[in-house]
């Protein structure tokens, strides 16, 4: 639910610019939102960049003093090339981790035929990430870059699939909880696409933004919600239905802190013939719905705001088998028209 991702990922904006990311580098797959103890935790800050070509078909041999393309980041490990990737590290990072550990940590990871592609790619406020998996989806890589393709983060892990789950969707269909163009910040069916894959209240929630250049605020703005340019904007219902829950007086958040004691914030829970809508983090008192009202597929229910356990504002979609967060069971949600949101997706909602 949070953007913070259980601190794995802060946004901090300062002077309308800056970032402060943390990432983890580990062998082992994210458990509940938590990291094994191999792992090297590092604070940077970052700055503007455009997206890069990402194919990965190339194996390289970078010489002494050469750049390593990003494109080709996982295909570098398989080749043993830890020295071209440790150069790459921030300084910062180099302090967390050594290049003797990279090795250590891709020799027990990889194997020479391994085969990785890309599932995501996007630039964000200043930052690129990239995602790759392998062929077999039990190994994930996913790495977090400047203009200068310094490497900031970098996550190695094995990927738990949940087929039994994955491959059963809901019984009734769901409209996207906007209207106009949001962006894909948490979704798909791994923890490094979705966070909340590794909860099974969460797994199949989604987090939503609306970006603008390559960003999710107003470049010269201040630190204030009102510069981000989900704040205030419509959540609509993603479906026909009679609301059964409504929290409506939380506070927002100054932009890069969040309240962990009501991690949904102000929030709506929609019962759709025995499924629950559950939309979260609405701005304090706009939400315009009651308990036991019923509610159209595209009315307008609240405004996006940055309540509870959210670092900067936008919308927390799921759908439950039961009218609770920590509780039910998330749903794999069947969308209108066949959509299946994933990390770094623009998606058009509603007209």
């Amino acid at each position: 639910m949070s953007v913070n991702s259980n601190g794995k990922r802060s946004l901090i904006k300062r002077g309308g610019l800056i970032m402060l990311i943390t990432l983890f580098l580990t062998m082992l797959s994210i458990i509940s939102g938590c990291v094994s103890e191999k792992s090297a935790e590092i604070r940077m800050e970052g700055n503007t960049n455009q997206m890069q070509d990402t194919s990965l078909n190339t194996r390289l041999d970078p010489g002494p003093g050469s750049t390593l393309e990003m494109k080709h980041l996982p295909q570098a490990l398989i080749d043993m090339q830890y020295k071209a990737v440790y150069e790459q590290l921030s300084a910062e990072f180099q302090q967390s981790v050594s290049e003797q550990e990279i090795k250590k940590l891709s020799q027990s990871f990889f194997q020479p035929n391994d085969v990785f592609s890309l599932q995501a790619e996007y630039s964000l406020n200043g930052l690129i990430e990239y995602v790759w998996t392998d062929s077999q989806e039990n190994k994930g890589v996913s790495a977090v870059l400047d203009e200068d393709n310094t490497i900031w983060g970098l996550q190695i892990v094995n990927l738990t699939a949940h087929p039994e789950s994955d491959d059963t969707f809901t019984k009734q269909e769901y409209s996207l909880p906007f209207k106009e163009e949001w962006f894909t910040y948490w979704g798909g069916r791994n923890v490094l696409l979705n966070y909340h894959y590794a909860y099974e209240s969460q797994r199949y929630a989604y987090d939503f933004f609306i970006a603008k250049e390559n960003r999710t605020f107003a470049a010269e703005a201040d630190a204030a919600n009102g510069s981000y340019y989900a704040f205030g904007q419509e959540v609509i219902a993603p479906a026909d239905g009679v609301v059964v829950q409504v929290v409506n007086d939380v506070a927002d958040n100054k932009p890069g802190t969040a309240d962990e004691t009501q991690p949904a914030g102000n929030y709506i829970i929609i019962d759709h013939d025995g499924e629950y809508s559950i939309l979260a983090h609405f701005m304090e008192g706009s939400i315009l719905v009651k308990q036991g009202q019923q509610v159209k597929r595209g009315e307008t229910i609240g405004l996006c705001g940055n309540s509870g356990n959210s670092s900067e504002p936008h919308i927390h979609f799921q759908v439950s088998d039961q009218p609770s967060l920590e509780q039910g069971k998330s749903l794999r949600i069947q969308f209108k028209d066949g959509v299946d949101p994933i990390k770094g997706q623009f998606l058009q909602g509603e007209p």
